[in-house]
């Protein structure tokens, strides 16, 4: 697997983003995600889970579009 950090807001926001896709289609061994403090780690094989997470942190306001944007840069 592969790591990557998405940066959100707050470790509130952050946790808020762990919350809503720990359970979502797409999780499981091979696609994961854990907080650690303002920030988000997403362990991934599939290339579109950090994708559709970033995406989804920035639209509900918890990380900045250009968090999500370094995030799909390093993709």
């Amino acid at each position: 697997m592969t790591e990557i950090r998405l940066s959100c807001l707050t470790p509130d926001a952050a946790a808020a983003v762990v919350d809503e896709h720990a359970d979502y289609f797409g999780a499981g061994p091979s696609n994961t995600l854990r907080q650690d403090g303002a920030d988000v780690v997403i362990d991934y094989f599939d290339k579109r889970w950090p994708l559709d997470i970033a995406e989804w942190a920035a639209e509900q306001g918890h990380a900045s579009d250009s968090s999500a944007a370094s995030v799909i840069a390093r993709l």
